[in-house]
């Protein structure tokens, strides 16, 4: 999950809807809000709510967008959804900063506005305690908040966001309960995005190791090879090698990409380091591990990325896309600023408006 951001922003331009006389097209940094003709001008500044946050009734009331929203029955907040306004896509909403914040402050803390949490609507199998090296995966950012923390002038890594379940497995060192600390044995986990699951009952997460249980064992033994040759003198110790992926099919969400349920890896992480893409594809490809759909290596604006997020899916035309995630060449951290004490791993997200706008959709955990 991407960081909610409210955030005081500047208006960088305002131009005319192309199929509506009394709308203007918004941009503000990587967003496009769709907006009544008039209401803002280029250097105005503005607070912007995006699509997912869970606006509270008084001050969806104070603003007038309480009948935009989307509201449960008796809900005290309501969501912001992302809308097509006569064929052009609206991001959020803008409101008036009446409290004159600063520029670039994010208040959604200040407003009570919160960010929409996914409902669990899978059968996950029995809960486990978590083991201390199952890490979790990274929270991919939406790049539309952070359009500048890519370099363009590098070549960049594209994979599809499918629209299933986060899933991950793998290996981790077994605690030795005799002599305390960590034994020398590996111990197969399963887990969700959040929660870890019982190896012998987790429901669907343990379609992974049911399909390619064999491929991935033999992946975890290269890789504990490789990782365990001596460097000089040095040699690393294991403690986790995590694979990460997407299960979907029918039964998971409302985009099935076929008719049986599958998975597709997209990530493998060492004691919590992420490994190069170009080796996840390599040792994949040899062990015949399937990975989400990929472009190659290139260069990209991020006017093309937000393009690319649209369209069909590469797994199966005539699917509406989710979107894409986009990474560079080599892996990077970046910062939401010089104070910033937490950097992030260079990953980001564009989600498509049609995907946003898909009528019916689910997004279950």
């Amino acid at each position: 999950m991407s960081d909610l951001l409210v955030r005081v922003v500047t208006i960088d331009e305002v131009r005319p809807h192309p199929n509506a006389d009394k709308l203007e097209i918004v941009k503000v940094g990587g967003w496009q809000i769709v907006s009544g003709k008039g209401n803002y001008v280029a250097g105005q500044t503005a607070i912007h709510v995006p699509p997912d946050a869970m606006v509270p009734k008084a001050l969806a009331d104070a603003w007038g967008v309480s009948q935009y929203l989307s509201w449960r029955s008796n809900a005290e907040k309501g969501r912001v959804k992302a809308v097509k306004l006569r064929s052009a896509p609206s991001y959020g909403f803008l409101a008036p900063n009446d409290q004159g914040a600063p520029l670039g402050e994010n208040l959604a803390k200040a407003l009570d506005i919160t960010n929409w949490e996914e409902p669990v609507g899978m059968q996950a199998g029995q809960m486990s305690r978590q083991h201390p090296y199952f890490h979790k995966y990274t929270d991919i950012q939406n790049l539309r908040n952070w359009p500048d923390k890519l370099i363009y002038s590098e070549p960049l890594i594209l994979t599809e966001k499918l629209h299933g379940t986060n899933s991950r497995c793998g290996f981790v060192r077994t605690p030795d309960s005799e002599n305390g600390g960590m034994s020398d044995y590996f111990e197969q986990v399963v887990g969700t995005h959040k929660t870890q699951r019982d190896v012998n009952d987790c429901g669907v997460y343990g379609l992974p190791f049911k399909l390619y249980g064999e491929a991935i064992g033999k992946a975890f033994d290269e890789i504990i090879s490789n990782m365990n040759s001596p460097i000089g003198e040095h040699r690393l110790c294991v403690n986790s090698v995590i694979f990460f992926g997407e299960i979907f099919g029918p039964g998971v969400q409302d985009l099935t990409y076929g008719t049986e349920k599958a998975y597709r890896l997209f990530d493998i992480a060492v004691n919590g380091e992420y490994l190069p893409w170009n080796y996840v594809v390599e040792i994949c490809g040899k062990y015949g591990i399937p990975v989400v759909p990929h472009l190659e290596l290139d260069f990209y604006t991020f006017e093309q990325l937000c393009e690319l997020a649209e369209g069909q899916s590469i797994l199966s035309p005539g699917q509406i896309k989710e979107g894409i995630v986009v990474r560079p060449y080599y892996e990077k951290t970046w910062k939401q600023g010089d104070l910033d004490p937490n950097p992030k791993r260079a990953i980001f997200k564009v989600i498509g408006s049609d995907y946003l706008t898909r009528k019916g959709g689910t997004e279950h955990h």
